[in-house]
């Protein structure tokens, strides 16, 4: 590992205790086997969105090409969101999250992976992502970090955009039965 790469994890370290310190409220985080590369985390859904009182476990992973490559974002805990797949789906570099910002083929490209994005960055996008809520303009769905029309669980997808409260019913049941299971 160069001393680049090594600085630049220990840096990633920093923000992430400044900005999420490790009892914060709405994500709580760890080191894996004390590899600043391996990040385990757990994500409190916002009051006023269907995963409200829930928690979803995540892991965060640096390749080895970071930060030139983003972090392979999975969620562990189950959650009916139409960018968030379900069962062993992944993208093709590990990935089951559908988020422009950390998808390998938008690197460099408008609203994709820049090396000068941070981790508690990412951390806070994967947040907002959650922040699902009904537009009040033009459109029937949620704007901004969730995209039904480009859907990696593409049931999700179909049911928030053609009938949103049977999306939020749906995701209210999923946060009762695994978003609040702890074990």
């Amino acid at each position: 590992m160069s001393d680049l790469h090594s600085r630049r994890l220990r840096e990633e370290f920093k923000r992430m205790l400044k900005i999420y310190p490790p009892k914060s409220a709405n994500i709580k985080w760890v080191i894996v086997d004390n590899d600043l590369h391996r990040y385990s985390a757990t994500i409190k859904g916002k009051e006023g969105t269907p995963y409200e009182n829930g928690e979803w476990k995540i892991t965060i992973d640096l390749p080895p090409e970071y930060p030139f490559k983003p972090p392979i974002v999975n969620f562990i805990t189950p959650i009916w969101h139409p960018n968030i797949a379900i069962g062993e789906t992944r993208w093709k570099w590990g990935s089951n999250v559908c988020l422009s910002l950390i998808n390998w083929n938008n690197i460099g490209e408008p609203g994709g992976w820049k090396k000068t994005i941070t981790l508690p960055s990412v951390f806070e996008h994967i947040e907002m992502m959650l922040d699902v809520y009904q537009s009040s303009g033009d459109s029937d769905f949620p704007e901004y970090l969730v995209d039904p029309g480009d859907p990696f669980n593409p049931e999700a997808g179909k049911i928030m955009q053609s009938n949103f409260d049977g999306f939020w019913e749906k995701a209210v049941e999923w946060t009762e039965k695994f978003g609040k299971n702890k074990s």
